[in-house]
């Protein structure tokens, strides 16, 4: 590899860890790791390269990774396994020749003779890398015997044992704990065996074996600091790893002995791995194996884990030391994980059964899990502690512990004891007042990360509202210091977060028992908020060299809270300039945290009322007036103001704006963002393109610039394919799918097909799941304009590369959703599905449809031109009766009320009288078809021509079907021919010359 391209895959590692450092979601975090080992395997980093692999495994085994997510990290790990410098060393190794019990011999007797010479650990280590990789390779199959695995175990801890390890000792006893785990994770039953067969006797002696052998090193050295800390930092992940390769048997047999060994792994887990691998002095990489191994054993046995987990003090109290380190940390993150991996599982109470007190009934009543309430009572503790701590260190730490709890979005699920204690959060801005820089970031924080909880963002707003304001204040001054500033920034984003929200109740009893009102400090102006982070944007973009992504990102996500209220948003979009400069920033930035803070702004700028039902109007009438008094005592004005900004037309105002500040080129590189969009940033996405799409005038700018391609590229696994398997499409499960499918509806409506869709049956499916959806308001408004979008798409000239037609109705049975809608009670979606069914007769076997049986019931040589009598109804379920035919349907449809589905089902009618079957029954059979044609040519509204033009061309069809009772029936006809001839006497009209053929056929003039 040439130094050139060394460089450029350094850099792009190097881009990679800055985006993960960033804080990329699950699904996206893990495809970066995978990228970034494919590197580092390139640039020979090989432990690197393993490093994000295990990193990726941890992701794929998290509920909710996708099964292409585990298939990715195994291929990942074979092509490292197989391409990886260090495995084709192996194979040139003078080992490579020695059989496995012989290297097993050659490591014990180094270990035995207690060599330190560097040059001797390193080619033992050359041993074991080649031991390793054909344990890699053996695919399941048993390669140690018992002993020789006991063996590898016992020379790990003897070469801990050494009071001074050099470093390639250290990489010797790392190599044969790796060495071992890859054995052990081969003696695991494999997760989701239904094979029905017993699990290897042999394998689990040999876990038995080797848990007995790690127990006894740990008992020899329990009063050795340095053995265990040396033990942990180089056998993390072998030491979890024993423990849950013994869980997968625990369940796959009933065996007392094997769950009691199980049991003491995972509390030897718990009580020394956890505890010493997460002290200050372990490494990241140490802490990673150590996070990871305590996750894979919760998932492994989750009654077990938390039974022993919450009950352990000490184990809940490192978990929350490591979520009050530094935001953004990777403790602090993996933290995270685990902490929310522990409140899901605590949730379930199946998961409390072996805990002490658990009672099944008690779990079956509702009442919170033992095992949750353990937590809470632990975290509660520990926290409150801290935070009430004169130590400046322990208060932050407590305060940067909860946000990051509401920042996962479980501190409700924890400390939601510690809000409705007594004049508790007033103390905590008491102290705030006073507090070191640091301690009032963390308070900062835990106000911006709680604002969204209902039951805790008032009460925070009522308590700090003053001191929040006056770090703002003290930021903006002359005399400010750049801490002071950063302080500033901060306060202003919780301020913005807190603007609109009503504070807690503020009342307190005298020493009398009398309740006097305490005075809170006023809002900050909205307004000026605005101004200040709009101002702030700019002086950064404005800035020489680099903007500070971070503070732009705090600021827009301020100023995207702030126009969640209404009157705001006119106010920041009139600012062009700014949007302009923010969305290219954003969008050319590969922070995705900073492309979702502009994407919520763009979001907040372009909602759209919910429409609602009659009745749901109704409903918030109702609602408004009795909230009007309380309201007007309160001074809340404005309400009228903030519905007219939140009216359709400046809805649409304010999305054109942003469309042209650039904020589909955002949206666009959001979702082909290389580290992949999480969900958050798809759903976020959708629901602005229904936004933008619902402007006409922007459909074709989304087309332009990549909007369809992106729409389609968020689609959910569970989104229908275009593909041609014949079933009726299924309502769409994912409320992400509805969206997308909702934009590209509006844009299908308007935009020509071959323009915007160069394949149109991707859309066809989609749309049709459209029109499943229940009968609310919102959904009646996607299934007309799902019916839109398909008559559109269904205008293609028949035969032409583009024609969905018999896709659409016949391929996926479309055609039956399509008369579902046809019947509907709402007249515009009968309407819209009228038009298509225009467009699809044009399709043969659409056409057949209609016509096959129709003239089954006319006598062949039946010589008079009555209408042939049918009952009304179909008793016998034979077809026998008129109204069992689709074309009375179309006849029913034609004699509505509403003029464009009359001049629908008359076109399609006109399309399905060019066969004489259609004309026979038309005017044979159908007691009321001949009198509704005549109705639509004496028609004389807005629409009269093209329905003239339509019956016109049925007449023509009639007359020329070929059947002397159809021409006889049509001549005695009052009012026909007198229509006729003077639709045939003005030429300049589009039925003329149908009228005229018709005319011709009756034999007129």
């Amino acid at each position: 590899m040439t130094a050139s391209r060394m460089d450029h895959k350094q850099a792009e590692a190097e881009r990679i860890t800055k985006e993960l450092q960033a804080g990329a979601r699950q699904s996206s975090a893990l495809e970066l790791l995978l990228q970034r080992a494919q590197l580092y395997a390139d640039l020979g980093s090989e432990d690197k390269a393993k490093a994000d692999i295990s990193q990726a495994a941890a992701l794929a085994r998290e509920p909710g990774a996708s099964a292409a997510s585990v298939a990715a990290v195994e291929k990942a790990f074979r092509e490292l396994s197989v391409s990886n410098p260090s495995h084709s060393a192996a194979s040139k190794s003078k080992y490579a020749a020695h059989t496995s019990d012989a290297i097993v011999d050659s490591i014990a007797r180094f270990v035995e003779a207690d060599q330190s010479s560097d040059d001797t650990a390193s080619g033992i280590a050359e041993a074991v890398g080649v031991l390793s990789s054909r344990i890699i390779q053996s695919d399941r199959n048993l390669l140690l015997a018992e002993a020789q695995l006991c063996q590898l175990v016992d020379a790990f801890h003897t070469i801990c044992e050494r009071a001074k390890p050099t470093k390639d000792l250290d990489l010797l006893a790392a190599a044969l704990a790796g060495c071992a785990r890859s054995a052990l994770t081969q003696l695991a039953v494999p997760t989701g065996s239904s094979d029905g067969k017993e699990p290897d006797p042999a394998a689990r002696s040999a876990l038995v074996k080797v848990a007995a052998r790690i127990a006894e090193a740990w008992e020899r050295h329990q009063n050795d600091g340095s053995f265990k800390q040396q033990t942990c930092k180089l056998g993390a992940a072998f030491y979890t790893t024993a423990a849950y390769a013994l869980s997968t048997h625990e369940g796959s047999q009933n065996d007392s002995v094997l769950s009691e060994v199980a049991r003491r792994s995972f509390s030897f887990c718990v009580s020394q791995v956890w505890l010493i691998g997460t002290l200050p002095v372990a490494t990241h990489g140490e802490y990673r194996d150590v996070g990871q191994g305590v996750l894979r054993l919760l998932t492994a046995n989750r009654p077990l884990f938390l039974s022993l987990f919450v009950t352990s003090a000490p184990a809940i109290e490192r978990l929350l030391f490591l979520l009050g380190q530094p935001s953004g940390s990777e403790r602090r993150s993996m933290a995270t994980l685990i902490v929310s991996q522990l409140v899901a599982s605590a949730k379930d109470p199946s998961n409390s059964s072996k805990l002490h007190g658990y009672d099944p009934p008690t779990a079956r009543s509702g009442v919170p899990a033992l095992a949750l309430t353990k937590l809470q009572q632990s975290a509660v503790r520990v926290l409150d502690g801290w935070v009430q701590s004169t130590a400046q260190a322990e208060r932050t730490r407590g305060l940067s512990a909860m946000a990051a709890l509401y920042e996962a979005g479980i501190g409700s699920d924890l400390v939601a004891e510690l809000w409705l204690r007594s004049g508790w959060v007033d103390e905590l801005w008491d102290q705030g007042d006073v507090d070191l820089k640091k301690a009032q970031l963390a308070l900062l924080e835990l106000a911006d990360a709680s604002s969204s909880d209902t039951a805790v963002g008032p009460r925070m707003k009522k308590a700090g509202n003053g001191l929040v304001q006056e770090l703002v204040r003290k930021g903006g001054s002359k005399s400010a210091t750049s801490e002071d500033r950063e302080m500033a920034e901060r306060a202003a984003v919780v301020l913005a977060k807190w603007s609109g929200m009503a504070s807690a109740p503020a009342a307190a009893t005298t020493e009398s028992g009398g309740v006097v009102e305490s005075v809170p400090t006023e809002d900050a102006d909205p307004v000026v908020l605005a101004d200040m982070h709009m101002q702030r944007i700019t002086d950064l973009l404005a800035s020489n060299g680099e903007p500070d992504r971070a503070a732009v990102e705090r600021a827009t996500e301020a100023l995207g809270y702030l126009c969640l209220q209404s009157k705001l948003k006119e106010h920041v979009v009139r600012n062009e300039s700014l949007l302009k400069g923010l969305f290219s920033f954003a969008t050319k930035s590969p922070v995705a945290s900073l492309k979702f803070s502009a994407i919520m702004l763009v979001r907040n700028l372009t909602q759209y009322r919910v429409v609602l039902t009659e009745e749901q109007k109704r409903m918030r009438q109702l609602q408004q007036m009795g909230n009007k008094a309380q309201k007007k005592a309160a001074g809340a004005a404005g309400d009228e103001e903030d519905q007219a900004s939140d009216a359709s037309e400046h809805v649409s105002a304010r999305a054109v704006l942003v469309s042209k500040a650039g904020a589909v080129s955002l949206l666009v590189s959001a979702v082909q963002s290389r580290m992949g969009p999480s969900d958050s940033v798809k759903d976020a996405v959708a629901e602005i393109a229904v936004a933008l799409a619902t402007t006409q005038a922007l459909r074709g700018l989304l087309v332009q610039q990549g909007g369809v391609r992106a729409l389609l590229s968020i689609l959910t696994s569970d989104a229908p394919k275009a593909t041609t398997t014949p079933y009726l499409p299924q309502a769409l499960r994912q409320n992400r799918d509805r969206l997308v499918a909702f934009a590209l509806a509006k844009i299908a409506i308007s935009v020509p097909p071959h323009l915007a869709f160069p394949d149109p049956r991707e859309l066809v499916r989609l749309l049709l799941s459209l029109l499943l959806e229940d009968t609310d308001a919102q959904a009646l408004l996607m299934k007309f304009e799902a019916l839109l979008a398909l008559t559109n798409l269904a205008s293609a000239q028949p035969g032409s590369p583009g024609d969905v037609r018999g896709f659409l109705a016949n391929d996926l049975n479309g055609f039956a959703i399509v008369e579902m809608c046809v019947l509907s009670e709402h007249p515009l979606v009968r309407r819209a599905a009228t038009e298509l069914v225009c467009n699809l007769v044009y399709d043969p076997k659409v056409f057949e449809r209609y016509a096959a049986n129709a003239d089954r019931e006319i006598p062949a040589e039946d010589s008079s031109s009555r209408i042939i009598e049918l009952p009304d109804d179909d008793e016998d379920g034979d077809g026998s009766s008129y109204r069992s035919q689709r074309l009375h349907l179309l006849v029913a449809l034609a004699d509505v009320d509403d003029a464009p589905t009359r001049s629908a089902a008359a076109g399609a009618l006109a399309v399905l009288t060019s066969d004489p079957r259609c004309c026979r029954y038309l005017f044979l059979i159908h007691p009321r078809a001949s009198d509704v044609f005549l109705s639509l040519a004496d028609d004389s509204g807005a629409q009269a021509a093209d329905l003239k033009h339509r019956v016109a061309v049925i007449w023509a069809n009639a007359a020329s079907c070929g059947d002397k009772r159809v021409v006889s029936r049509m001549r005695q006809q009052e009012g026909v021919a007198e229509s006729l001839e003077t639709m045939a006497n003005d030429s300049s009209m589009p039925y003329y010359t149908a009228a005229k053929s018709a005319l011709e056929g009756l034999g007129g003039k």
